[in-house]
């Protein structure tokens, strides 16, 4: 079954274009991984510090495949403007 995994997070004050940017480079490294099935970031209409990024994947075994792919420069920028914990939550696909 399809897979959503999501994370909910928001930027540090003056980081919501580098967090934005650095999500969007994440979602174009995830479309060319094995198994998935594309990526999509949102910014909060409101509150424009608050992202959700979301991953679709083909199943559970590709999505933790994944991790030793995703590019660590990309990943330290998303850290970098993170305030405070990402909030995670994996979903099936219905439709």
């Amino acid at each position: 079954m399809a897979l959503v995994h999501s994370y909910d997070m928001t930027a540090k004050a003056g980081s919501e274009d580098a967090l934005g940017a650095a999500l969007q480079a994440l979602a174009d490294a995830v479309k060319d991984i094995a198994g998935s099935q594309g990526a999509m970031v949102m910014q909060d209409r409101k509150e424009s510090q608050r992202f959700l990024f979301l991953e679709f994947w083909q199943d559970e075994e590709s999505r933790k495949a994944a991790g030793s792919q995703l590019p660590k420069e990309v990943m330290a920028q998303i850290m970098g403007a993170v305030a405070g914990q990402l909030k995670m939550a994996d979903y099936d696909k219905l439709a």
